[in-house]
C-alpha cells in the first residue's frame, strides 16, 4: 500500500514530379519521427530497418504488412522515375497488397512462418514469378515483356513458403550485363543510378536490387551472381551481400548466363538480414542438379552471427594481382589497411601476403569467357524455348539480336547500341573440346591453384580483399562463396553516415571468400561489422532502455543468448545495487536463473520460442512466492519470512515461467507493502532503505519500489509490482517508468503476501507501455486458486492489440480536478506539468472535459473506510499466509508472533528511525469481519466506483480519467478496484527545491521524475493501455532525462559476449 504523495496500392509513376531528396520520406508512421527515435522500435527507419525491427513491429502490432507494402510503395514512388530518378525498380507488384492481407491474417490467427513472413522482398528481373501475379520476368529486355513463364523460380518457392512477399522487380544490367552495355542499363529500366552521387555507377548487373536495398525501397532485396555481380553493386551501394557457392541456391526459372557460375544471393543492409535470407532461400532443388550436390543439411545461418567468430582465425590477404595499384584506387587501400587492422584487433591472425598460385594466370585467362559465351547461348536458348508464350516472338538468342536492331528506339537507344557479347555467344557452336578445356583450366586456376592453395599453403580460414576489380574472380571460376561487407571501424558509422548524396565518396567494401559450402563460416567473420562501437547497433541494445522486444531480436538472430542476459542482469545489479550508490533495488538474485536460460536457450534452437517472454529475466517483487527448490526466499522485505517454505509458486510466476520468462530475483520493497506503521518508503528489513536513481537518496515511492528502481536502469528486462493503493502507481511515477495496476481479479493473487483481497492487484513495471502490455497479457486470466480471477470476462485479450497510436482518437478524456489537483508550491510544476499532457491529448484527436469531477472526491478523501477493510484483511490474510507455510525458521505463525519477532529483534527489524510497527498493532487489534467491516467494503464501493469513477465516467460520456500521479490519484481505482495505467509525464526542475521525505531519503529533487495516469471503470484495461501507449508515443517523456551518472550501470551486452565481464 502506499499513498502518493505520501510518505498503397501500386502508385502511380509520374516522371515530371518536382524533384525531392533521394532518401525517400515515406515512414510507417503516420507523420514523421521526432529526431530522437533511437529507442522507438514501434516505427523502425526504412532507410535502414532490418528484418528484425520490422517483425518486431508487426509482432506487436504496430503496423501490419498491408502498411510496409504501402510504404516501400510510397518510397519507391518518390525516386524511382521522379526527384533522383534512380530507376531501380523495373515494376511493382499488383498482388502485393492482397498477398499481404492474407498474410496479415495468418498472422493473427497462426503466428507466423519464420522471420520472412510478411516481408516484402525485391527480386532481379531475370528472377521468374508466375505471370497470374501480374508481373513480368525479362532481365531487363523489351524481347521478354508478355512472356509466360512455366513457374516460380525455385528461390521464389522457398521465399513463398516462409511467409515473404515479392514486391517487385529490380532494375538490372540488361541479360545480367552479358550484353556489352553500361553497367545498370536495360531497355525496361533505363539507366539505374548509385543514390551516393547523381548519376554514380551503381556496378552490376544486380544493380537495382543493390540501390534499393541501399535506401530502403523494399526489406531485403535478391540478386544473382555470375562474376562479380552481387559482389560489385553490394560494394557500390554501401550493402551486404552473399554470392553462395554455386549449387547451394537454385537457380532453376532464373534466366542464365552459365549454371557453372551462376548464384542467387541476398542484398541487403545488414549481414543479418542476409543470414536470414539465405537460411529461407538455400537447399536442394530438383529442377537444379547442381543443388543435389549441397552438404546433406543446410545451417541455419543465422546461428553463424557471432561476434568472437574472427577470435584464433587465420585470414589471408592475397595480393598479387589483385591489389596492384594499377587496379586499386589508392584510398581504397588505406582503407583496406584499416579492416585488416580491425580484423587483428577481433583476435584473427592476419597472413600477409598469402598469394593464389594462380594469381597472375587468372589476370590473363579467357577461359571464362570461352564457358560463358557457349553456356549463354545453350541455356538462353532453352530458356526462349521453356516459355509458354512470348509476344515478341523472340525463341532463340538468334531472334534477340535480331529483335534489337528492329527495335532501336526500346533495346539500342544512343551510346547504349553495343550487343557485341550476344553476338559473340552466337557465334559459337556449343561444347567442344575448348569448352571442356576451359572448364577445367577455370576449376584448376580458381580452385585447386587458387583459393584452395592458398588456404592449404598457409592454414587458413579465409581470404580476403577490398571489393574491387578482379577480387571476385576466383570465386566466380571455381563456383566458391564469397561474401562482402563493411569495410574497418573507421567506416563502423558508413551506412549512417553516408546516407545518399554526401559525403562525396564512393563506397569501397570487402570481400571475404573461401572454399565450397564455406557459407556459414564467412557469414561469421562478415558478422565483425558488429562488433562496432555506435549507439544505434541494434545487435547489442543498450539494457538502459533495451525492450522485450529488442532483446527478442537479438536472442532470435542469435546476436547474444539468455544465458547472456542474465549475466549482463547480474553484472549490472552488482554494479550498483550495494556497490557505488547503492540503490538497494534487488533484494536477491536467482541461483537458478543461469541454469534455467540454457535450458531456454536450448529448447529455442531446437523448437522455436514460446512467446515473447521466452528467454526474458523478470524482477519479482518480494511478496510474490517461488518454489524453494529455486533457492530465493519470499518473505515481503521482513527477516520474520526468511528460510521461510511456500507450499507453491504463485499464480502470475506459473504463468511467466509457461512462458517461457526465466525468474531474475526479488526486488526490494516497503516492508510488507508498507503495511507496517510510519516507516519510509522503500525501506524493507532485509532490503534496507531502497532510494531512486534519479538523485542521490531520492525517495522511489512504494510499496512497489525495487521493482520500479530496477526497471528505471535496466537492472532486469521487465519486472512485476503489485499494489492496493498506489503502490505500482507512485513508484512507476518517482522512477519513469510505465506500471499498471489491472482490475482486480484480472491477474491471480494467490501465492502473493497481502494486504488485501479487495483491492490487490499484481502488474508490470517497464520501460515502455509496449512492454507492460506484452507481460500483461501473460500474466492475466483466471486461476482456481484465486475465486476473484473466475470473475473476469471470458476472454483475456492480447493487450498488445491496444498499441494504436491513434487510440486517443475521438475519444472523450476527463479531469477530476475537485479534491485531487491541489494548489501547494509543490505542485506548480506538477500542474504545469499536466497542463502541458491535456493539450497532448487533444493534439492526439481527444476531447478532454475539464472538469469531470467524481460526486464522491469530497467524501473519498476523509474516508477511512479503506482502513477499516485494510486492518481486518491483513490479519486474516497475513494469518492464513503463515500458517501455510510447510516450515518458517523464525517460528513466527501469526500477525501477534510477527510484532514480538520485530520487538524481539530490534537490530534486524527495528533499527534507529524505522521502529514504528503501529498498523501491524492497529491491525492485531481487529476480530474479524463484522458489520462496521462490511459497511466499510459497501462504502468503498460507492464512493470509489458508484457515485466515483462510474458516476464521471456516465455522467460525461468519459472513455477514461486522467491525473497526474501524485496524491491521492489512485485512491478511486483502488478502493473500486479498477484499472489504472501511469506513464512518464516530466521532471521537477532543476531548481527545486529538495524536501524531506524520510530518515535517509528525500522528496521533491532537482530532475525527479512524474508520471500521468490513465483509469478507468472495471476490465478497461485494453483501453487504458492504447491511451497511455499514444501518450507515450507521441511526448517520449521517459528519453528526456536519464538516472543520474553513479547510477547507471556500464555493462552492457556486448561486454558478456566479448568477455570483458563476468
Amino acid at each position: 500500500m502506499e499513498k502518493p504523495g505520501g510518505a498503397a496500392h501500386q502508385p502511380p509513376v509520374n516522371p515530371t514530379s518536382s524533384v525531392r531528396t533521394p532518401n525517400p520520406s515515406k515512414t510507417l508512421g503516420p507523420v514523421a519521427p521526432p529526431q530522437d527515435t533511437k529507442y522507438d522500435v514501434s516505427f523502425p527507419d526504412l532507410y535502414e530497418a532490418s528484418v528484425l525491427d520490422l517483425q518486431a513491429g508487426l509482432d506487436a502490432g504496430h503496423f501490419s504488412s498491408v502498411d510496409l507494402i504501402e510504404a516501400y510503395f510510397a518510397r519507391i514512388d518518390e525516386v524511382n522515375l521522379k526527384g533522383p530518378a534512380l530507376r531501380a525498380v523495373i515494376e511493382t507488384n499488383p498482388s502485393a497488397l492482397s498477398q499481404a492481407e492474407a498474410l496479415d491474417e495468418e498472422r493473427r490467427q497462426n503466428g507466423k512462418r519464420s522471420l520472412l513472413h510478411g516481408i516484402p522482398i525485391l527480386l532481379k528481373d531475370n528472377i521468374a514469378t508466375v505471370a497470374s501475379e501480374g508481373m513480368n520476368t525479362t532481365a531487363g529486355s523489351f524481347s521478354l515483356l508478355g512472356s509466360v513463364v512455366p513457374g516460380d523460380a525455385g528461390v521464389v518457392k522457398l521465399l513463398r513458403e516462409a511467409g515473404a512477399i515479392m514486391l517487385g522487380k529490380a532494375n538490372l544490367s540488361e541479360f545480367a550485363n552479358y550484353r556489352g552495355v553500361a553497367s545498370g542499363w536495360s531497355g525496361r529500366g533505363g539507366q539505374c543510378t548509385n543514390a551516393y552521387f547523381p548519376n554514380a555507377n551503381p556496378c552490376g548487373s544486380s544493380s537495382g536490387s543493390g540501390v534499393a536495398a541501399s535506401i530502403g525501397l523494399a526489406a531485403v532485396t535478391l540478386g544473382t551472381e555470375t562474376n562479380g555481380s552481387i559482389t560489385c553493386p553490394t560494394s557500390r551501394n554501401n550493402v551486404v551481400g552473399i554470392k553462395p557457392t554455386v549449387g547451394l541456391t537454385s537457380r532453376a526459372g532464373v534466366i542464365p548466363i552459365t549454371s557453372h557460375q551462376d548464384s542467387v544471393g541476398p542484398i541487403a543492409r545488414s549481414v543479418t538480414d542476409a543470414a536470414i535470407v539465405l537460411s529461407a532461400i538455400a537447399g536442394p532443388d530438383p529442377n537444379d542438379n547442381f543443388t543435389l550436390a549441397q552438404p546433406h543439411t543446410i545451417p541455419d545461418f543465422t546461428k553463424a552471427l557471432n561476434v568472437n567468430s574472427l577470435m584464433g582465425k587465420r585470414i589471408g590477404v592475397p595480393r598479387r594481382v589483385f591489389l596492384d595499384e594499377s587496379r586499386v584506387d589508392p584510398f581504397v587501400n588505406i582503407v583496406f589497411e584499416q579492416a585488416l587492422a580491425v580484423i587483428r584487433s577481433l583476435g584473427a591472425t592476419v597472413i600477409d601476403p598469402a598469394d593464389l598460385p594462380s594469381a597472375d594466370e587468372i589476370a590473363a585467362s579467357n577461359n571464362q569467357t570461352v564457358v560463358m559465351n557457349v553456356d549463354f547461348k545453350v541455356q538462353l536458348n532453352a530458356w526462349f524455348q521453356s516459355l509458354p508464350k512470348n509476344p515478341s516472338g523472340v525463341r532463340s538468342l538468334a531472334d534477340l539480336i535480331k529483335f534489337n536492331d528492329d527495335n532501336p528506339t526500346l533495346e539500342k537507344p544512343a551510346g547504349f547500341e553495343s550487343q557485341s557479347r550476344l553476338i559473340g555467344s552466337e557465334e559459337t557452336n556449343g561444347f567442344d573440346s575448348s569448352f571442356f578445356d576451359s572448364l577445367a583450366a577455370n576449376k584448376d586456376l580458381g580452385a585447386t591453384r587458387g583459393i584452395d592453395a592458398a588456404l592449404k599453403a598457409h592454414n587458413l580460414d579465409a581470404l580476403v580483399l577490398p571489393a574491387a576489380k578482379l577480387s571476385a574472380t576466383p570465386s566466380a571460376i571455381a563456383g566458391y562463396p564469397i561474401i562482402t561487407g563493411e569495410p574497418s571501424a573507421s567506416c563502423k558509422d558508413a551506412r549512417r553516415a553516408r546516407r545518399l548524396f554526401g559525403p562525396h565518396l564512393e563506397a569501397h567494401w570487402i570481400d571475404i571468400l573461401w572454399n565450397a559450402f564455406s557459407e556459414f563460416d564467412l557469414i561469421g567473420f562478415g558478422a565483425y561489422r558488429i562488433m562496432a562501437d555506435r549507439e544505434d547497433d541494434t545487435s547489442f541494445p543498450d539494457l538502459y532502455e533495451a525492450s522485450v522486444l529488442d532483446l527478442q531480436a537479438g536472442l532470435d538472430a542469435g546476436h547474444f543468448s539468455s544465458v547472456n542476459l542474465i549475466r549482463a542482469y547480474f553484472a549490472r545489479i552488482d554494479e550498483v545495487n550495494l556497490k557505488g550508490p547503492a540503490l538497494r533495488a534487488v533484494i536477491e538474485t536467482n541461483p537458478s536463473a543461469l541454469s534455467q536460460a540454457e535450458a531456454l536457450d536450448k529448447e529455442r534452437k531446437q523448437n522455436g520460442k514460446r512467446g515473447l517472454l521466452h528467454g526474458i529475466p523478470v524482477l519479482l517483487k518480494d511478496n510474490i512466492a517461488t518454489v524453494v527448490s529455486e533457492e530465493m526466499d519470499t518473505t515481503a522485505g521482513s527477516f520474520s519470512l526468511l528460510g521461510s517454505v511456500v507450499p507453491d509458486d504463485s499464480g502470475v510466476v506459473k504463468r511467466l515461467r509457461k512462458a517461457g520468462a526465466i525468474i531474475l530475483g526479488k526486488a526490494n520493497l516497503s516492508e510488507f507493502a508498507h503495511f507496517r506503521g510510519n516507516v519510509a518508503s522503500g525501506w524493507s528489513g532485509r532490503g534496507g532503505q531502497c532510494t531512486s536513481a534519479y538523485f542521490p537518496s531520492a525517495d522511489p515511492c512504494g510499496s512497489s519500489s525495487g521493482s520500479g528502481v530496477a526497471a528505471s536502469i535496466g537492472l532486469a528486462a521487465v519486472t512485476l509490482g503489485t499494489e492496493t493503493d498506489g503502490s505500482i502507481t507512485c513508484p512507476a511515477s518517482h522512477n519513469n517508468v510505465v506500471g499498471i495496476k489491472p482490475t482486480v481479479g484480472l491477474t491471480s493473487r494467490a501465492g502473493v503476501i497481502s494486504i488485501t483481497s479487495h483491492q490487490d492487484s499484481v502488474g508490470p513495471m517497464t520501460r515502455s507501455v509496449t512492454d507492460t502490455a506484452i507481460v500483461l497479457s501473460v500474466i492475466a486470466g483466471p486461476d482456481p486458486n484465486d475465486n476473484l480471477t473466475l470473475t473476469q470476462p471470458h476472454t483475456v485479450p492480447d493487450f498488445t492489440k491496444a498499441l494504436d497510436i491513434n487510440s486517443l482518437r475521438g475519444k472523450r478524456i476527463g479531469v477530476p480536478r475537485r479534491a485531487f489537483l491541489g494548489d501547494s508550491p509543490t505542485n506548480s510544476f506538477v500542474n504545469i506539468a499536466f497542463e502541458q499532457a491535456l493539450a497532448t491529448i487533444r493534439s492526439l484527436g481527444a476531447t478532454v472535459v475539464d472538469p469531470a469531477n467524481l460526486p464522491s472526491a469530497d467524501e473519498m478523501i476523509v474516508s477511512n473506510n479503506e482502513m477499516v477493510v485494510m486492518n481486518v484483511d491483513f490479519k486474516v490474510e497475513l494469518n492464513n499466509w503463515f500458517q501455510s507455510l510447510l516450515e518458517n525458521p523464525s517460528g513466527v505463525r501469526s500477525l501477534a508472533d510477527l510484532i514480538k519477532f520485530n520487538d524481539d529483534n530490534p537490530t534486524l527489524e527495528k533499527p534507529t528511525e524505522f521502529e514504528d510497527q503501529s498498523l501491524l498493532i492497529e491491525s492485531e487489534g481487529t476480530n474479524g469481519p463484522d458489520s462496521s467491516y462490511f459497511d466499510s467494503l459497501a462504502v468503498n464501493k460507492d464512493l470509489g466506483a458508484t457515485r466515483g469513477i462510474d458516476a464521471a465516467l456516465k455522467e460525461h460520456n468519459l472513455d477514461a480519467l486522467v491525473l497526474p500521479a501524485v496524491g491521492s490519484a489512485a485512491t478511486p481505482s483502488a478502493i473500486a478496484g479498477y484499472p489504472i495505467i501511469t506513464v512518464p509525464l516530466g521532471f521537477y526542475p532543476d531548481n527545486t527545491t529538495i524536501g524531506r521525505a524520510g530518515p535517509e531519503t528525500v522528496w521533491p529533487v532537482p530532475g525527479g521524475p512524474v508520471g500521468l495516469s490513465f483509469f478507468g471503470t472495471a476490465f478497461s484495461e485494453f483501453d487504458l493501455i492504447g491511451f497511455g501507449y499514444a501518450y507515450e508515443q507521441k511526448t517520449k517523456a521517459r528519453l528526456e532525462r536519464r538516472a543520474f551518472a553513479d547510477a547507471i550501470p556500464k555493462t552492457q551486452l556486448k561486454d558478456i559476449v566479448a568477455g570483458r565481464a563476468s
